[in-house]
């Protein structure tokens, strides 16, 4: 019996359903709890990083939160599946609602899917790069792949979110055990940039793995 994937709209529900299912992991700085005469301690911004070179030119077309598939391809993205959340929040610990988040990464192979990469080379189910909106509680979720190995770079995914009225914000994400580059430098705000990887689906080949990357703004 041929299977139907599911639409993009139930994957999205089912998605920001594991997300609210996961225990709030403490953010850096915190928050203090609120007491009389006591202000809250202002949490730390999320390091920022440079745009890169492969920041897509174009995001017209298919460009939702599921990156695991193309719209124009027959079929999926290769590599394992990794879904991909978090809670965007200002410095006074208040959600970031109606913001745009964009990632965008290399595919299993360490190929973007950008105008300066030959598409021969891509993985030619793999979208690329994505965009949700987060929720009134400052919540998104993607679902995508493990990014591959950039050349001496470790895998890593681009982040970029804007709200009006806000300057954008942009930074970068890695993974634990696999966050340096090949010469072994790591600069020391990549500790704040790094997440941990949790096996979440065991049902299909490979696993599914879970992260969660929270993001914390300067108040406006």
């Amino acid at each position: 019996m041929e299977h139907t994937p599911p639409s993009h709209g139930s994957m999205r529900r089912r998605l920001m359903h594991w997300l609210s299912g996961m225990s709030l992991l403490p953010l850096a700085g915190g928050l203090l709890a609120q007491a009389p005469g006591r202000s809250v301690t202002p949490l730390r911004t999320t390091p920022e990083d440079d745009l890169g070179p492969f920041y897509p030119p174009d995001w017209g077309g298919d460009i939702d939160a599921d990156l695991t598939r193309l719209n124009t391809a027959t079929t999926r993205a290769e590599g394992q599946h990794l879904q991909l959340g978090g809670v965007v929040r200002d410095t006074n610990g208040h959600p970031v609602a109606d913001a745009a988040v964009e990632i965008w990464q290399a595919d299993s192979g360490g190929r973007y899917r950008h105008p300066g990469v030959d598409p021969r080379t891509r993985d030619a189910g793999f979208q690329g790069y994505g965009r949700t909106m987060t929720d009134a509680d400052g919540r998104y979720i993607f679902l995508t792949i493990m990014p591959g190995k950039y050349g001496s770079r470790p895998p890593h995914i681009h982040f970029r979110v804007a709200q009006p009225g806000r300057a954008e914000f942009v930074t970068q994400m890695y993974f634990r055990g696999n966050n340096r580059e090949g010469n072994g430098f790591a600069p020391p705000e990549r500790e704040a940039l790094t997440v941990d990887l949790v096996p979440e689906d065991q049902s299909r080949p490979g696993g599914t793995l879970s992260a969660r990357f929270d993001l914390v703004l300067a108040a406006r």
